[in-house]
């Protein structure tokens, strides 16, 4: 499969759901300095991980690993695109809808030891208002 294939297919998935714009920014950034050479593998990761999403809806977590994040309200996850090079969460609020709000991405580096997501507690609740009316 090249690029445009992919691209095109992303594109298709993207459609069904919201992107906060620095999230954008943050997951183009990863792809530009910690996935060079490594797009296409994540690139199929992240299809396959949208397309649980949009299956599965709030029950991500039952599959590949995601987590319902603690100490927030139930409706915000963190979805695992992990392989031996790279380890990238990004961070989704679910409605009671099933409707998913994509907030923060970034490149988990700190090993085998628990991601401690409370430095991204304020932000992906401040990201979530932009959008406006969600809760």
């Amino acid at each position: 499969m090249n690029t445009n294939d992919m691209l095109a297919i992303l594109a298709k998935l993207f459609d069904s759901f919201s992107f906060h714009d620095l999230f954008i920014k943050e997951l183009s950034s990863i792809l530009k300095k910690d996935l060079k050479g490594k797009e296409e593998r994540f690139f199929k990761m992240l299809s396959t991980q949208l397309n649980h999403i949009r299956t599965f809806g709030r029950a991500i977590h039952t599959v590949d690993g995601h987590e319902i994040l603690q100490g927030a309200d139930g409706h915000y996850y963190s979805i695992h695109l992990q392989q031996s090079q790279f380890n990238v969460r990004l961070l989704v609020y679910i409605s009671d809808n099933d409707t998913s709000y994509f907030l923060c991405a970034f490149n988990e580096k700190s090993g085998k030891r628990k991601t401690d997501y409370s430095a991204y507690t304020k932000v992906m609740q401040e990201r979530l208002k932009d959008f406006g009316g969600v809760l």
